[in-house]
């Protein structure tokens, strides 16, 4: 288990509840089937779960967020949120968690990490996505590429966002590393439909 922020407790900006209480489990031991027509596959793998409490998560001079889960080939795990000011700036309560292979947690503040995008996606019915990053983490010598499995990943809901499953490629301490995840992109597009 990962407690995220300050031991849980996950500022996200100034105002009274910004902030939520957040934790994460980022190697469930997974298993089960997918049916495809008359046809069934056996699949394994990790799966991350998430559970965060928060009554406002954003400030006034927030857009939204781009949230990611990354888990390594090298054991370690990287939970990471970037807030973007309505500048389109990153905000400074940006931070994330480093999970060592061993279980042991390291804060990442926004000066920790920086995010680059490297291309981005046009949804049909408006707004455009980042569709790839570069998401390093200085201290650890950690240089990685975020790539979509599929660009369209976009949920036309209530509140329209893009979320799926990414790619994960890089250099970790001068050594080759690779990986799956998630990503959640928030306030790219209007919040109506």
């Amino acid at each position: 288990e990962a407690l995220n922020g300050d031991n849980g407790l996950s500022r996200k900006g100034a105002e009274v509840g910004n902030a939520s209480y957040y934790y994460s489990l980022t190697r469930i031991r997974a298993e089960g089937a997918i049916q495809i027509q008359n046809n069934s596959f056996s699949v394994t793998g990790n799966a991350w779960l998430d559970r965060e409490w928060s009554t406002s998560a954003l400030g006034s001079d927030q857009i939204g967020w781009d949230w990611f889960s990354l888990q390594l080939d090298d054991g370690r795990e990287i939970m990471y949120y970037q807030i973007r000011k309505t500048t389109g700036e990153p905000d400074s309560f940006s931070s994330g968690t480093l999970i060592e292979k061993e279980g042991a947690t390291y804060h990442l503040k926004k000066s920790d990490v920086s995010i680059q995008v490297l291309s981005s996606w046009r949804s049909p019915i408006g707004g455009t996505y980042p569709a790839r990053w570069q998401l390093s983490i200085l201290r650890e010598k950690i240089v990685l590429e975020i790539t979509p499995l599929i660009p369209d990943q976009e949920l036309n809901l209530s509140i329209r966002y893009w979320e799926g499953a990414v790619n994960v490629s890089g250099v970790a301490n001068g050594k080759p590393v690779s990986g799956n995840g998630y990503a959640e992109l928030t306030g790219y597009t209007d919040a109506k439909k």
